[in-house]
This record gives structure tokens, sequence and C-alpha cells, in this order.
């Protein structure tokens, strides 16, 4: 099978790293860690797994981050991984070999597989505290011969991952794709959970007002969960181009604002000021503060500056919620005291609690689409052969140059055709 496999030592990342500085295309080219094989499928491992053919396996914001080595070499989530791999934890896939002890499903069934391997992927009973709760992707096991700890879906040397045409699964990882789902909307399912869990971390309140940080499709996914809850909160969408401001107004935003990359931060400062009523404070060496702001901020941008920028533009005991992958970096954290907020993370897809019935992420975004509370219809995605990973990812690191909500990788016989360069 083809797969596209990643595997980056310290020294390849420091040349990498500074090639990068002069050529965004060193982190997808020669140098980087991605490498296209030829390889044989992944054997089950357990009579509880299953083995997957992709259908299409989609190109995640972390994956980019990882690949564009935006984060820091010393990350923890190196020690949650498992190198080299075969990336790719989006997915929609049909079973192609089920183990003997596998039940309720069958071959040929389309499939999406939620990523996070749990207590029941490793056959331990009882499960850890976390994975009895439903939270698989904050498993409390350690790391075994087989899987780091918190093991995800193409992120480990075991399962093989979506950018290959076939990867193994756990059979409690399946979720069933209705025959009215095509394989564009199902792709979505993934980052639209971890939006609908990130909302109900900390759902807004009647009359808040709420500030959506990023317009990625995990920030669309957010503004798309908030309106799927039929909550009525004045809701404002940050973007840096006209494609994402055109989706967030279809998908519901009552505002948008264009902050460009070029915006400097007096810019961005005013800018919110003058959205909100509120007063931008200039401090020492072009340090800015800000009185006033949004009762609820969900960050999705995962950079030291956008998280400082989402600290500031909350207001005095207001809620920020971080969704955006992040690590270690450099921010302002003075108006986390200053200001009395309340900092809440959303990792992953897990068990939802909502209305006394409880429901993973997958099913509640499922039960969302076929009530029509939800339509994934509006949101594009643009799919590539394996063969073009380098087009590909080039293309999403210059979406000021290409409209790309969401981009997948195309396993499927018929043929795509591809966006110009």
């Amino acid at each position: 099978m083809k797969a596209l496999v990643y595997n980056m030592s310290p020294a390849r990342w420091i040349l990498t790293w500074t090639a990068s500085r002069f050529s965004a295309s060193a982190c997808h080219g020669l140098l980087s860690g991605l490498r296209l094989v030829d390889r044989e499928p992944p054997p089950l491992p357990g009579p509880q797994w299953v083995r997957l053919k992709t259908l299409l396996g989609g190109i995640c914001g972390t994956d980019l981050a990882l690949i564009a080595l935006r984060q820091h070499p010393a990350t923890m989530l190196q020690a949650f991984a498992r190198f080299p791999c075969v990336l790719g934890h989006e997915n929609v896939a049909c079973i192609d070999q089920l183990g003997a002890q596998v039940s309720g499903w069958r071959v040929g069934q389309r499939v999406c597989v939620e990523p996070a391997l749990g207590c029941a992927s490793r056959g331990i009973d009882p499960p850890c505290p976390q994975c009895a709760a439903g939270r698989t992707s904050l498993c409390e096991q350690p790391a075994d011969s087989s899987l780091p700890p918190r093991a995800l879906l193409g992120l480990n040397n075991l399962t093989g991952g979506s950018w290959g045409e076939y990867f193994v699964a756990h059979s409690s990882q399946l979720h069933a794709v209705p025959d009215a789902i095509g394989d564009e909307q199902a792709v979505l399912l993934d980052p639209i959970a971890s939006a609908a869990h990130a909302v109900l971390r900390r759902r807004p309140k009647e009359g808040e007002t709420v500030l959506v940080h990023g317009a990625g499709i995990i920030a669309l996914g957010i503004l798309a969960a908030i309106r799927a809850l039929k909550l009525q909160n004045t809701v404002t969408v940050l973007v840096r181009h006209d494609f994402q401001a055109r989706l967030a107004t279809v998908l519901g935003a009552t505002h948008v604002l264009r902050m460009p990359r070029s915006a400097g931060p007096v810019e961005r400062y005013d800018r919110i000021a003058q959205h909100v009523s509120g007063k931008r404070i200039a401090a020492r060496f072009g340090n800015q503060t800000f009185l006033g702001g949004f009762d609820l901020v969900y960050d999705c941008t995962g950079s030291g500056s956008g998280m400082t920028d989402a600290f500031k533009w909350a207001r005095s005991r207001g809620t920020v919620v971080l969704v955006g992958t992040s690590g270690i970096t450099l921010l302002d954290t003075t108006p986390l005291w200053f200001d009395e907020l309340e900092v809440i993370g959303a990792n992953g897809r897990q068990l939802e609690d909502l209305d006394g019935q409880q429901r993973h992420s997958y099913d509640l975004v499922l039960d969302w689409i076929a009530s029509g509370r939800l339509d994934l219809s509006a949101i594009p995605v643009t799919c590539f052969r394996l063969p073009e990973y380098r087009r590909a990812l080039g293309q999403l690191l210059r979406r000021d140059r290409f409209p790309i909500i969401k981009a997948a990788f195309d396993f499927r016989a018929e043929s795509r055709t591809l966006p110009d360069d």
C-alpha cells in the first residue's frame, strides 16, 4: 500500500527549520520528515480489531503544525507519540477485515474512527477512571510495548493512519456513517465533534457575548455547534480572508471581523474596542492592554500571540476556552489574575452530557446532521491524491492564495480534479 510516513530526528529538525526560514516549502520538501512509501498493510493487533480501507484522510491543523515545525522541539506532545508513523487521524473508511471477536460490524461498512486509543484498545479491564467516564482522549494508562500513553491514530507505529491506504482500529473506536452522509461530510466529523466538545465544555449562557478567535475548521465548527444547540447568543468571528468571512456568515455568525495577518497590535485592539465598546490602553514597548471585552472567548489559534489576545479581549471575570493545539510558547498571563479570568481547556472528543443524556461527540454531531440542525455540506473539502502531498501541504500553508477550509487525501477509485497552483 501507499502511505505517508513521518519521522524527524533532532538533527533533521534543526536543518529543516533553518531551511524553512528561507523557503516554507522546505517543511514538506526533500529535507522534511515526510516520505511517500510502499509498505504492507498493518496486521490486526488482536481479535477485537478491524482493518480499514481509507476513503478520505483529512489533513488536520495539528498534522500541519507538526510538519511545518510550528511546535517547539521539546513539546510534551512528543512523549505521547511514537515515530516513525503513518500520519492522519481524521478519516472516513470502509471496513476491510474483521477480527475474530468483532460483532455488530460488517466488511464493507462505512465508518469514521474516533482516533483516541484508550484502555479498551489495550485490553485493559477495568479501565482507568477517565476511560470509564468516556474520556478516552484523557486516558491515564502509561506506555506499553505497542502504544505510547494517550495514543492517537496516526501518531503511533502500530495502527497506521489515514494518510495510508489501510489502517487498523479497535472496534470500540468505530462510528457508523449513515448512507445519507457523503464522504466529504463524513471526513469533517472529527474536527466538528472536537469543536462541539469545546462548546459543551463551556456552553454559552443566555445573553453572553461570544468571540470565536480564528476561522479554521475548528473555529467554524464551534460556530456551527453553537447554532446546532439553538443558542441565540451574539457571536463574533475573527477571520483573515474573505472566503472565511463568507462561510462564517453562512454558518450563523452575528458579526465577522477581518483581521488580516498584516494588522498590527494597535489596529487589532482598536477594531475590537470599537466593536465591543471597549478601550485599548497602550503599555510599554508596543504592548497593548484592554478594558471591556467579550463574556466568552473560544481561542482556536493555539499560538502565544493568539492566546494573549484572547485573554485580553475577554472582559473581567470572563471565560476563555483554549481549543487550539498549543505548546511551549511566550504569552502574557497578566490578564489571568488581573482580570480574574476562568480558563478552560478542550481536548478532542468524548462522552458528552447534554440535556440529561450521554452521547459521544461523534454521535451527537451525526444526530444534528440527521435532524437538519447542522448542514456540513456548506463546508467545502478540497481533495488531493496522496502522491500530490507536497502540493497539498504547500497550498495549505498559503491560504492567502488558496481558499481551502478543509483538505483531505482521496483514496477512492474515481479520479478527482485538483485545484490549480
